[in-house]
């Protein structure tokens, strides 16, 4: 949804889809696009510095305008906690990108403590059967009704009426 309605305001070339709860560490760590996705969030704190997995693309990452219409964006699928991250990821290799990544030296987290949401029961369900989905659940069939719009300073507040597929 940020995605769209971004764009209703500016034709932007560059998307950063950030976790809220991630603090960068070092300011090398470029906020910018590459020509290939980037996972941006390689060394958080919280696991020890170190990528947990190769496919993460959780966390924080970069893509183009073009990259994110191509792939659709962010599956519909995925409600609470856990699965639209790897669904991402396979996304981005399904439709031929590599996932570049700066060195776990510049591209550390800090991760604010939280407590964790209930991890959702059919994520792994839904990753399973993603493939079949990336034409046809993403950006191209969400269905929202923005309620509210503020812009603020540093960020736009959206407030939506979304609808589950």
């Amino acid at each position: 949804i940020g995605f769209l309605e971004a764009l209703k305001q500016y034709d932007y070339q560059c998307f950063i889809f950030h976790d809220v709860d991630l603090i960068p560490e070092d300011d090398r760590n470029l906020y910018t696009c590459p020509d290939q996705p980037r996972h941006m969030s390689v060394a958080i704190d919280k696991f020890s510095y170190r990528l947990p997995y190769k496919d993460l693309f959780g966390g924080v990452s970069a893509l183009t305008t073009e990259q994110f219409k191509r792939i659709n964006g962010f599956s519909n699928e995925f409600w609470g906690w856990g699965g639209e991250d790897d669904d991402m990821s396979n996304r981005v290799r399904h439709y031929g990108y590599k996932i570049s990544r700066y060195s776990a030296s510049i591209a550390r987290y800090k991760m604010l403590k939280h407590k964790g949401d209930t991890p959702n029961p059919d994520r792994y369900k839904k990753l399973y059967s993603g493939k079949r989905r990336y034409k046809t659940d993403g950006i191209n069939n969400i269905k929202y009704k923005v309620v509210d719009l503020v812009f603020k300073r540093l960020y736009t507040w959206i407030l939506v009426d979304l609808k589950s597929p």
